[in-house]
């Protein structure tokens, strides 16, 4: 290439369309234009016409000055180019665009940084060019930001546009800041419907020799150009003095002075496009460097799903590893594997240990994330995800919420979702067409598959389904050691058995949460305990301790619960007068199987399913049910039994199935029903038209003893009417357990009476035996009324009494009568004989 001379060029106007000058570069700051120009009559010497689209590349205005260098070279065929955008648009990478693209710049030469404009089906597209390779196996590409470079204005993320020449040799990279345009083989340069040239001269680039320098051009004695040119009057730099060089901002060289290579290529219709979108790299090396902080997980970190893990790699991880073994054996490896279970279970962690096990590309869809309210795009995005992951296999691709994506079709409330599912059918079916088998599997996970189109979940696209439930007490021993494995604990083994066996319906989301609320208050006591120590003094003394732990699984309740919590009171069975027998009975059901299982394994039976308490109102059912959940820590659920009912048909049965539902995930657990009787009736003694007690009944039976096994799960049942409850419900396996709860007896009800006057100051003349004796056939909740209505009495008589006297009492007895009548108590004893049952 010939020397370069540097030439400072002033615009003396603006209007209009230039004349063509020699093929030139010019620069302007860190802006770099090739254009073609060659002299004409209406430009007197030393000066230059631009056209009006590099005017508007280079940005000039009056009074800005450019810099001109000569360029030479051949012009080659471009066999690849490619191009990047800036904003996500999935439909610039098709081939329609692509031959779009090509009909519009052919014969034209793009150079790595040009920034391209088009007008697509009127949409518009702005392009840029990061690669060119000829013919002759060379490429020009654009290379990292240089230190020291302003960021383009038009783009920030690319920090310079510098050339780079490679080959297969080697690369030489030049400092050059390039904004540059498209150099065109064709008379018609610029944009369409510009006017043509002030002078007509032949279309082809030369070689311009060096000017030498001239004096700067007197602007008096020169020549007007012609109204509608930029004339740029030149002057020599070296004439200009070191301080104006140094001050003068529109005369910035850029580093390198001229282009280094003189090779550049034209695209034609031969020319391969491919596309690469700038914005998908920005979000793929953002989630990589997210990736990156996140420790790797493999399968040795996630704990308690050492049974699901060995389906995974019976299933998933063979085919991707040895996908010849089942090519040899005539064997299809699976397409799809579908997770489902409740949330925080280790699903998404499932895919994530896989993929880094077998070291396989994955790809992760949220599935609400890739839905567009354009038509087709969608269903674009997903052939994009799969074409990338046939690209780059093994490859795994995981769909997170499926049931988002691909719900049931006769209930998709527009077509988007139809289309989406019936894209995604095909896409899997195209598994394996391409020869190898094995080497792309879809990971679906839902919280409920129940809601999956059925064309899913037939064998041939998601060939196995796993459940991923919630963990047992074993598991969430085994979660826990994992997790605190990375904190500072002194938890010995017992202790941690000892925190998982009380964790009931925790998943490993909710444990992780409680093991990061347990450090959070360790060091909140450590940094509250005095003086503020500095990092140092506490980076070895701070340790995590079973108190921390145990307070955190106090804040931290499981994830399924947090709908349907109950704040059960903190009632113990030291609160419940008496009734020992009836304790017994409900310990037997519920506390033992959790703290002696290996008596029940050893015994070979199994706990009780359902316990029914009745007796007459009063007696303290509803207490001994509050007991019973604060004493053996299970998630407890109460239910009122009209609460379920609804005027609309199915709302009462599917309230019946989500309750169960709700139980299972958060078991073990118990559900309380209070005045089941109003729930559980007689069948064919219900009024309704419509059948409602009936259905619901049915339901409530298929739940408690039907095809699908409750597991950890205890009913708990309490009523005044146990003869109008069907007889259906009482039978063993259901409510096994039927426990009668009658009036209190002598020694009950004087627990009782101690148990509500330890907290009223009594006199000393009160006779508590005369109370006892007095009380006979009262209940429970009765002898509670006669205090409260003693101590109403002494403040009748004095707002500021101290005592309640033993004549407050003989008033509040005369005032409190029992009110169960004996022929309810008689019809408990005529209930027990007719059903066989004896009292406890």
């Amino acid at each position: 290439m010939a020397p370069v001379t540097q030439l400072a060029c002033k615009a003396r106007g603006t209007r209009g369309e230039a004349a063509r000058i020699p093929t030139r570069s010019l620069s302007l700051n860190s802006l770099r234009k090739v254009c073609l120009a060659w002299p004409a009559a209406s430009f007197p010497g030393g000066k230059v016409g631009l056209l009006k689209s590099t005017q508007n590349s280079l940005k000039v205005k009056p009074g800005d000055g450019v810099t001109v260098h000569p360029l030479t070279g051949p012009v080659l065929q471009a066999e690849e180019v490619l191009l990047s955008t800036r904003l996500k648009d999935d439909a610039l990478n098709s081939e329609e665009f692509s031959n779009f693209f090509l009909r519009s710049l052919d014969g034209k030469i793009p150079l790595p940084g040009n920034s391209l404009s088009l007008t697509y089906f009127g949409r518009a597209c702005s392009l840029r060019v990061e690669r060119v390779k000829g013919v002759d196996g060379l490429s020009l590409e654009r290379p990292p930001p240089s230190p020291g470079l302003e960021p383009d204005p038009e783009d920030t993320s690319l920090m310079s546009s510098a050339l780079r020449f490679t080959s297969a040799l080697g690369s030489t990279s030049m400092d050059l800041s390039l904004q540059l345009s498209f150099l065109t083989m064709e008379e018609q340069a610029g944009d369409p419907g510009e006017p043509g040239p002030a002078a007509s001269t032949p279309c082809r680039p030369f070689c311009v020799p060096c000017v030498p320098p001239t004096p700067p051009c007197n602007p008096q004695t020169s020549t007007e150009p012609k109204e509608g040119s930029l004339s740029l009057e030149m002057e020599d730099r070296s004439a200009l003095s070191p301080e104006q060089t140094n001050t003068d901002k529109h005369l910035t060289t850029p580093p390198g002075g001229a282009l280094s290579t003189d090779t550049f290529y034209c695209l034609s219709f031969s020319t391969k496009v491919k596309f690469r979108d700038r914005y998908k790299e920005a979000q793929e090396e953002k989630m990589e460097d997210t990736a990156a902080q996140r420790s790797k997980v493999t399968y040795s970190m996630i704990g308690g799903l050492s049974s699901q893990l060995n389906v995974i790699r019976e299933t998933i991880e063979l085919p991707l590893k040895h996908p010849e073994l089942f090519s040899n054996y005539g064997i299809t490896p699976p397409r799809g594997v579908l997770l489902y279970g409740p949330p925080g279970t280790g699903k998404t962690m499932i895919g994530r240990a896989i993929a880094n096990e077998v070291g396989a590309h994955m790809i992760v869809i949220n599935g609400p994330e890739i839905m567009s309210k354009f038509y087709g795009e969608t269903e674009a995005r997903l052939r994009q995800i799969f074409t990338e992951a046939s690209q780059r296999q093994p490859a795994i691709i995981f769909i997170d919420e499926l049931d988002a994506l691909c719900p049931k079709r006769e209930g998709a409330q527009n077509e988007v979702e139809k289309r989406v599912v019936a894209s995604l059918l095909t896409l899997m079916d195209g598994i394996g067409s391409e020869g190898h088998s094995g080497q792309l599997l879809v990971l679906g996970a839902t919280n409920r598959p129940h809601a999956l189109d059925p064309a899913l979940r037939r064998p041939g696209r998601f060939d196995k389904e796993l459940e991923v439930g919630v963990p047992s007490a074993v598991e969430r021993a085994d979660i826990l050691r994992k997790l605190l494995t990375s904190v500072p604990c002194r938890l010995t083994p017992d202790e941690v058995t000892q925190l998982a066996d009380g964790a009931h319906g925790y998943v490993g989301a909710d444990l992780a949460a409680v093991c990061k609320e347990a450090g959070l208050h360790a060091l909140r006591h450590a940094l509250g305990s005095g003086s503020q120590p500095s990092d140092l003094q506490l980076m070895g003394t701070v340790t995590v301790t079973l108190q921390d732990l145990q307070w955190a699984m106090s804040e931290v309740k499981p994830s399924a619960m947090r709908e349907v919590a109950i704040d059960v009171p903190k009632v113990r069975w030291s609160d419940v007068g008496g009734m020992e027998q009836v304790k017994l009975k409900l310990k037997q059901a519920v506390e033992w199987p959790l703290r002696h299982p290996e008596a029940f394994t050893r015994m070979g039976i199994q706990p009780p399913k359902g316990v029914l308490l009745y007796g007459p109102p009063g007696c303290s059912k509803t207490m001994i049910a509050k007991a019973l959940a604060n004493e053996s820590g299970l998630n407890f659920l109460a239910i009122k039994g009209p609460e379920l009912l609804s005027k609309y048909v199915g709302e009462s049965e599917r309230a019946v199935r989500e309750l169960f539902r709700k139980a299972r995930a958060v078991a073990p657990s118990i559900v309380f029903f209070d005045e089941i009787d109003a729930l559980a009736g007689e069948r064919g003694s219900s009024s309704g038209s419509g059948g409602v007690g009936d259905r619901v009944l049915a339901q409530l039976l298929t739940e408690m003893d039907g095809i699908e096994q409750l597991r950890d799960v205890t009913v708990l049942a309490a009523t005044n009417r146990p003869d109008m409850i069907d007889k259906a419900l009482m039978r063993p396996g259901r409510l096994d357990r039927i426990v009668y709860v009658p009036l209190p007896d002598g020694p009950t009800r004087r627990e009782i009476f101690a148990l509500q006057l330890r907290s009223m100051p009594v006199d000393q003349d009160m006779c508590l035996d005369d109370l006892v004796t007095r009380t006979e056939k009262y209940s429970g909740a009765e002898i509670t009324a006669v205090c409260r209505e003693a101590a109403l009495l002494a403040l009748q008589e004095d707002i500021k009494a101290q005592l309640i006297m033993g004549r407050h009492f003989e008033s509040a007895l005369n005032t409190v009568k029992p009110r169960v009548p004996d022929s309810l108590i008689q019809s408990y004893i005529n209930y027990q004989q007719q059903r066989g049952l004896r009292f406890f």
